[in-house]
């Protein structure tokens, strides 16, 4: 099987029924795949003005064109109107999901409707099934995922996403998760699983040419040091003793920097402290996550080590393994649920014990209030400014005070404080691709566009974000060709990728947002320490933020313009 495959289903779990149509062959050409054609998709089917959480909002899985064929693309993009943010989200999942989407020639599948009862979608070669799921509701994604594996990849909700908490997440077999309640989403539906399982072979439509290309792509990877010597040998904390030693770690809710336990985190220090194994998505040759070998739990990730350890100020190895797993198997976003707690220990100047710390996890997996995400759950409490969000998505452990970048990247993403829409830590910390200087904001808007547009298509083919590091349009261009038979050239990619980046502000603005919400909570424009003097000036973010808009091609109020 070669290239993209044309074909969509749709399954309605309101009348249990499904429909399988053609993929609009101009939608791929203009939206490639994955993110770009979840995006284009729910811009057609759903209103902005929807209920995230009413039948009338759909969650969509995406394949792309060459999922399952090139290194580091084997997941897939699950699409929907976030419940947490109201805006438009999209989010790159890991894991051999896609793979499987591929290999049963689906490139999308949209949920609609909401069941009546608990359901599963099974999909195995050509048949699609709406399955009972009484037997499995109530159960957490471990449980779940062990019931239902030997069908396929699992992506499937715990408890969080059935009681629709806001901060709940879809689980890819175990070990993947994401962002803006999109478990909650499935929830609102009595969606329990997707479970997918392909046969086909997935072939290069120019094997020769192909084989090259992917040889210069993991020589590429080899040459570049974050990925060859951080990311595969340590995983993500590889980043903590880079990031402490340049004071980028937040601590108690952004309210201050540094902490005095980094090195019990560093990637060094685990490795030496535990028995590992590496674990690796299909098709990928970083095997960046690592598993216990004595007890087989996959270890934290750097999100989940600042969330309930920095953040917390909590140096507990332990307690900091066990928070990452209960996100896991309830389905909780572990930056989202950190942050809320971070702001509740700010709220009672004092600190979470790792006792308490399980607690309030497990409580917010079962539908605590807490789980409606930082900004609901303070604003009701007029604490509005205890919540470091950005359109209502918690920021992550990269401190934007001291990557300027970062801080216009936090607040212009249409998904809200995502730092994945462009991870503009490669350049102004890991100096990757090129080295920027992060104390300023001067230049930065024209180079955050073109690494937001980049980042689109790399979403699009469904790339791991980590790609960044080694992949630019040129190539991905070569590889469309060789591997999907698709000739889009370097320009036009990057075109596709201002496509959807313009198509998800349209989706935002008419959902209510406006440019007032492109900015970063309060105390951003303080400093941390006020010693340092390090906060980030509000007159430069916003004279940055306009610059942005100009190279946007948006008026003066960040709405695109017709030619856009």
């Amino acid at each position: 099987m070669v290239g993209w495959t044309e074909k969509t289903v749709y399954v309605d779990l309101s009348s249990e029924s499904v429909t399988v149509k053609s993929t609009d062959r101009e939608f791929i050409r203009k939206y490639i795949g994955g993110r770009g054609l979840g995006v284009k998709l729910l811009s057609e089917l759903v209103g902005p003005d929807i209920d995230p959480l009413g039948p009338e909002n759909h969650l969509i899985f995406t394949s792309g064109p060459l999922t399952g064929l090139v290194p580091m693309s084997a997941g897939a993009v699950v699409t929907s109107k976030s419940p947490l943010t109201g805006t438009v989200f999209s989010w790159n999942a890991g894991g051999g999901f896609g793979r499987e989407l591929k290999k049963v020639g689906i490139d999308a599948l949209v949920i609609t409707g909401k069941a009546k009862r608990p359901f599963y979608v099974k999909i195995r070669e050509e048949n699609v099934e709406i399955v009972p799921a009484e037997g499995l509701w109530g159960k957490n994604t471990e449980e779940c995922t062990k019931a239902l594996k030997n069908k396929g990849s699992v992506a499937c909700i715990g408890r969080a996403g059935e009681k629709q908490s806001l901060v709940s997440s879809i689980v890819v077999d175990s070990i993947h998760s994401g962002r803006g309640g999109l478990g909650a989403v499935a929830g609102s539906k009595m969606l329990k699983a997707v479970v997918v399982k392909g046969e086909k072979e997935l072939l290069p439509a120019s094997p020769e040419k192909f084989k090259e290309l992917e040889t210069k792509m993991l020589k590429l990877f080899e040459a570049n040091p974050v990925l060859s010597k951080g990311l595969t040998n340590y995983g993500t904390p590889s980043f903590v003793k880079l990031l402490d030693y340049m004071d980028l770690i937040p601590c108690k809710n952004f309210s201050e920097r540094g902490t005095p336990f980094a090195d019990l985190f560093s990637g060094e220090y685990i490795k030496a402290s535990f028995d590992l194994e590496k674990e690796s998505c299909p098709t990928c040759p970083l095997e960046c996550k690592r598993r216990i070998k004595k007890t087989g739990q996959i270890l934290p990730d750097y999100d989940s080590l600042w969330a309930f350890g920095f953040n917390l100020e909590n140096p507990d190895f332990q307690s900091v393994l066990l928070a990452d797993r209960i996100c896991k198997d309830y389905g909780l976003d572990p930056i989202s649920a950190g942050s809320v707690l971070g702001a509740c220990a700010e709220l009672k100047s004092g600190k979470i014990e790792p006792g308490e710390l399980e607690t309030l996890l497990e409580e917010m997996g079962k539908g605590s209030e807490l789980g409606k995400g930082a900004r609901k759950y303070f604003s009701v409490r007029k604490r509005e400014d205890l919540s470091m969000d950005v359109k209502g998505l918690e920021l992550s452990g990269f401190d934007p005070r001291k990557i300027k970048g970062q801080a216009l990247a936090y607040a212009t993403s249409c998904h809200g404080g995502d730092y994945l829409t462009a991870f503009m830590i490669g350049p102004e910390v890991l100096g990757k691709p090129f080295l920027l200087n992060r104390f300023s904001l001067n230049g930065k808007a024209g180079i955050l566009q073109v690494f937001e547009n980049l980042t689109a298509v790399l979403d699009s083919l469904v790339l791991c974000p980590f790609s960044v590091f080694a992949v630019n349009e040129e190539l991905c261009s070569a590889l469309l060709y060789s591997g999907a038979g698709m000739e889009i050239s370097p320009a036009e990619l990057l075109k596709a990728g201002e496509r959807i980046w313009n198509l998800e502000r349209i989706y935002n603005l008419k959902a209510g947002f406006t440019w007032e919400d492109d900015m970063l909570p309060g105390r951003m424009f303080k400093a941390a320490n006020k010693e340092k003097g390090d906060g980030i000036s509000r007159q430069e973010f916003e004279a940055a933020l306009q610059e942005y808009y100009r190279y946007r091609g948006w008026d003066k109020e960040g709405v695109p313009l017709q030619g856009k």
